[in-house]
């Protein structure tokens, strides 16, 4: 399809700029109103902030840095802390629009910036801080001006881009390494990347990438190296080495990344997607290059042990652009839009936390409504982006509308599983820390490091220590950094969520009293039980910690102290209360 100059140079960036900047407006809004806490993650990464270093526990310092420089002008409130998402993601968003535009002209480009602001992922990410967010749009600057660069285009410019923004995504992420996997495989197949790259600029990015990300590597290795020890430890390759199965659930998890139109294209475009021109084929390999890579080494993470849905969102910058170029050039195909209705129906049945018939609706809905609009649009598959676009709009209203429900209207809609890991840690925070200066503590003490972040974030004026008891005997987490020593434990208020956890945590204090409980209601659950976060509180002192090994942990197999009643409750247990 060809576009005029004007076009091209004016109307899609004035189209795409006033989209993106109207949707960026919308998620700000929704960041100034929600009523959602902080979940773990988010106010693991503000304690962070909170202490400027060139790294932390688990991950690099970049997402620290943002939410110190926003927090440092607007306060502590949620809202700031989660500032930079919507930016950060606009902007990645922009420098796509103009990779799209410089490889297979404006219409494509605004289709893939669109398509990536409005990608499942990303509208979640919007909503949210997290490393992801950071790290995607130093991951989309660098696909710009290496593109650039190849294309002979900023020369200097460009390099300095590119080196700039390595440096930058390693220091985000470490999933940046994917990008430097790309390049290397960018270098074997493609002679204008290496006459970019084998050059006196490709030493300016190679000089700036190592400059910009060795006072990390310097603050690792003063540390023990515990950034990547924590990273290696996440890829859990200690098991069992091959889980086939994985990787059906790792495929079906990228259709709520990239959206389940979206993917499917990827998957059919690899296979099906031909040009007799040379120079567009290039362009698709080029691109291939920093998607299919992050998607093989997922999958096979996954197949090893475990890999998180988010994973392997680094391939998805590539694919908006690669995705939209294809379905706007390929002719009209009948077939295309009935196996991707198809694929769709049977994808959104493993859809989370529906029921069966909410699953089969939604599946008949999105597919039916798939069929329908290829008839308006005489089966071009350009309407499949139009309608993934259209589609993902809907999901990122219903998730803003969704994240504004009172605890009411979650409850019927049956959201309350869904939503329980940012609620309650406001009104926990003040009854834990109301209790410790009623007993005179002189520490709090968890159980649980998700339990540690919320407390610690919405008990940020608090007076009294809070500690992470220390589950293996050494720190496995931020949360743990600090161990549980006089005079802190003199008069600890334990708060602990993990019922098996209570007789170890008893046989490491001298005295252990138990002194009541606190359940923050969250909701209900699907089958109609409620849903609450519980603690069973001890006043103990006297910490003699023991040697965490094998003997140690078998004197304790099957012990638990107050576990929580099963609901539906059985009889029996009933007439024991």
């Amino acid at each position: 399809m060809t576009e005029s100059p004007g076009e091209s140079t004016t109307d899609w960036r004035r189209t795409t700029y006033l989209a993106l900047m109207i949707l960026l407006a919308l998620r700000v809004l929704l960041l100034a109103v929600t009523p959602l806490n902080l979940y773990a993650d988010e106010a693991q990464y503000w304690r962070w902030g909170e202490t400027l270093d060139w790294g932390y526990y688990s991950k690099p310092p970049m997402i620290a840095w943002l939410i110190h420089a926003v927090t440092a002008v607007f306060g502590n409130a949620e809202w700031a802390v989660r500032l930079p998402a919507p930016f950060l993601h606009t902007a990645g968003a922009i420098f796509l629009f103009h990779l799209g535009r410089d490889t297979y002209g404006g219409r494509t480009g605004m289709l893939a910036a669109l398509g990536y602001a409005l990608m499942p992922a990303v509208i979640l990410s919007s909503a949210v801080i997290s490393t992801d967010g950071v790290l995607m749009p130093f991951w989309c600057a660098a696909l710009l001006c290496f593109w650039r660069l190849r294309a002979g285009e900023g020369g200097w410019i460009s390099a300095t881009g590119l080196g700039l923004a390595i440096g930058a995504g390693l220091l985000s992420k470490y999933a940046m390494i994917y990008f430097l996997i790309g390049i290397v495989l960018t270098l074997l197949i493609d002679r204008d990347s290496r006459r970019a790259l084998i050059s006196r600029h490709g030493l300016v990015v190679l000089a700036l990438a190592a400059l910009v990300f060795a006072p990390h590597i310097a603050w690792n290795a003063a540390h023990d190296f515990k950034t990547v020890s924590h990273t290696v430890d996440n890829a859990n390759l200690g098991g069992d080495l091959i889980n086939p199965e994985n990787a059906l659930t790792f495929l079906v998890d990228q259709f709520g990344v990239f959206g389940p139109v979206s993917f499917l294209a990827l998957v059919f475009g690899l296979f099906a997607v031909r040009s007799q021109d040379e120079g567009i084929m290039g362009r698709d390999r080029w691109l291939l290059c920093f998607i299919l890579p992050v998607l093989i080494i997922i999958l096979g993470q996954a197949v090893l042990s475990r890999a998180n849905a988010n994973w392997a969102a680094t391939a998805y910058p590539a694919a908006s652009v690669l995705v939209a170029a294809w379905l706007v050039r390929a002719r009209a195909n009948r077939n295309l839009w009935f196996i991707i209705a198809g694929f769709t129906f049977v994808a959104l049945q493993f859809a989370p936390d529906l029921g069966v018939w909410v699953r089969l609706g939604l599946g008949l809905l999105v597919g039916g409504g798939l069929l329908l609009f290829a008839v308006l649009v005489k089966y071009r598959p350009s309407g499949l982006l139009w309608f993934s676009i259209g589609l993902h709009g809907v999901l990122a209203l219903s998730f803003a509308v969704i994240s504004l429900l009172p605890l009411q209207s979650s409850t019927a809609l049956g959201l309350d599983n869904a939503l329980k890991r940012t609620r309650g840690w406001d009104q926990a925070a003040k009854d834990v820390f109301g209790i410790a200066r009623s007993v005179g503590a002189t520490s709090v003490l968890v159980d649980e490091r998700e339990v540690w972040h919320g407390l610690d974030y919405y008990g940020r004026d608090r007076t009294v220590p809070l500690l992470s008891w220390r589950r293996y005997g050494v720190p496995k987490s931020f949360s743990e950094s600090q161990p549980v020593a006089a005079p802190l434990d003199e008069r600890v208020l334990i708060v602990s969520i993990h019922p098996g956890m209570r007789p170890m945590l008893r046989s490491e204090f001298e005295t252990f009293e138990p002194a009541g409980e606190i359940s923050v209601p969250l909701g209900k659950r699907s089958n109609g039980c409620p849903l609450s976060r519980t603690f069973i509180l001890y006043v103990a002192s006297g910490f003699k910690p023991q040697v965490h090994d094998a003997e140690w942990e078998a004197q304790f197999e099957g012990q638990t102290e107050f576990p929580p009643v099963p609901c539906p409750a059985k009889p029996e247990e009933l007439a024991d209360q």
